[in-house]
């Protein structure tokens, strides 16, 4: 049954590909069909005719990246949220590049016809066409968003800043629009290719708006979530309790996440994503918080009967993924508790069926140390934790090639889940790989939003 389930998701998964290239085959059609190559003709004809089809294939990528992060439930669960934010990550720089080149090409080829430079052809373009100062805007913030994308500068960035950077994506894309209704080839003589492209903003706008906005109200005007208790785990570490209305209804599963933000006076305006440490009940949801930064250094000391306003469950790192075979859970520092929860649903026949190998700092990093040796005694489960700081060496480290191979000989015939830091889930990927455990085998999400 879950062999069948996840072929079922592969083959919708395809169906995603499939709608979206079917869409930039529109794109491309409708370009065709108000002379793209005809106009490919004369002084600054192939520039022109070519800054129209990026300008309006980076339209289409644009629109498609808020699509990827509107949290529509069928392409998360369907495509996986790891995938989606690879398809997010790699679109935008595609987008933003495509956009980039409409500019430059747009310029050139205005100014061959025009024997202007191309510094004269700007001033003009500013002067005389309507809204193209407001696309040169969009571009710009899509620019930044691009920028503070990159790994490093995200890594540099509080998670705060990096949000609201990517909140001016919106109004970019409104801007762009502008600038299409008023110079755009698409609207100004085709009636059905402006049905088109407005149902398709009006599509993805309406998604947006119902997930992100109109959906998350709706749950938590149900489930009236509040903080009920507080409860360390270990340093700078604490588990926080949740209840509310009817929680049986919210259809979370262990292993998934949600968006948290906790209506204090210093933290009701940001959002963070936290899984939950223990299988949800009708009576309670759990999350496990460790103090990396301002926000969660504030949340060790949240008070109970704080009101919560939660957006999920999300994400796909559950147990559907287990396909009857023994388990390896693989957990880096606080990369535990998605794993904690999905230890409360994994079946266990014998010992050993589901093995947790736990690394991290220092013996006295290591939490739900009573939970786990309960999962010992009442599932059999085999825990390991192994203390060091760094991933290090395949051949030496503690999780290394031989050290995994030594720790659970039947790695090959496992499910491997594994969760923490980037480092730790590329280092294990790579290492499960080389042990000859299948891909199929290997599952993981970044929870990265």
């Amino acid at each position: 049954m879950v062999s069948e389930e996840r072929a079922r998701a592969g083959d919708r998964a395809w169906i995603a590909v499939v709608a979206i290239a079917a869409n930039a085959v529109v794109v491309v059609g409708l370009w065709l069909r108000h002379g793209g190559l005809t106009n490919a003709s004369g002084p600054g004809g192939l520039a022109t005719a070519a800054g129209q089809l990026t300008g309006l294939v980076g339209t289409y990528s644009v629109l498609l990246q808020l699509l990827l992060m509107a949290r529509v439930p069928w392409l998360e669960r369907y495509v996986g949220l790891d995938r989606l934010a690879v398809w997010h990550r790699w679109n935008g720089f595609a987008a933003v590049t495509l956009l980039v080149a409409h500019t430059v090409l747009i310029t050139v080829g205005y100014a061959s016809s025009t024997h202007q430079s191309l510094w004269e052809q700007t001033r003009s373009f500013l002067s005389h066409y309507p809204d193209v100062l407001m696309a040169f805007v969009g571009l710009a913030l899509l620019i930044a968003v691009a920028v503070t994308s990159v790994r490093l500068a995200r890594a540099r960035l509080r998670r705060e800043t990096w949000y609201f950077v990517h909140l001016y994506a919106y109004l970019a894309v409104a801007l762009g629009f502008a600038h299409q209704l008023a110079v755009g080839t698409d609207f100004a003589d085709d009636r059905a290719a402006r049905l088109w492209w407005v149902a398709l903003y009006a599509a993805i706008f309406g998604s947006i708006i119902f997930w992100r906005v109109l959906q998350p109200l709706r749950f938590n005007a149900r489930h009236s979530l509040r903080v009920s208790g507080i409860d360390p785990e270990g340093p700078g570490v604490v588990s926080i309790s949740i209840t509310g209305r009817q929680l049986r209804q919210v259809g979370a599963q262990p292993g998934q996440f949600f968006l948290w933000r906790f209506l204090t006076r210093d933290g009701w305006w940001q959002a963070h994503p936290f899984s939950l440490s223990a299988r949800p009940t009708d009576r309670r949801l759990r999350i496990t918080v460790k103090a990396l930064g301002d926000h969660t250094s504030l949340l060790q000391s949240v008070r109970s009967g704080t009101r919560v306003f939660a957006e999920g469950p999300y994400g796909t790192f559950t147990q559907d993924r287990h396909a009857g075979r023994p388990v390896l859970l693989l957990a880096g520092g606080i990369g535990i508790t998605p794993l904690r929860a999905l230890m409360d649903s994994l079946p266990s026949a014998q010992r050993g069926d589901v093995t947790l190998v736990f690394r991290v700092a220092s013996d006295d990093a290591v939490i739900f140390r009573a939970e786990l040796d309960r999962f010992v005694a009442k599932k059999r489960a085999v825990v390991h934790v192994l203390t060091g700081s760094e991933i290090g060496d395949d051949e030496t480290d503690q999780l290394g090639l031989p050290a995994l191979a030594a720790l659970v000989p039947d790695i090959v015939q496992r499910d491997c889940f594994v969760c923490g830091p980037p480092g730790f889930i590329d280092a294990m990927r790579r290492r499960l790989g080389i042990l000859g455990v299948p891909g199929r085998q290997v599952h993981f999400e970044r929870f990265e939003l």
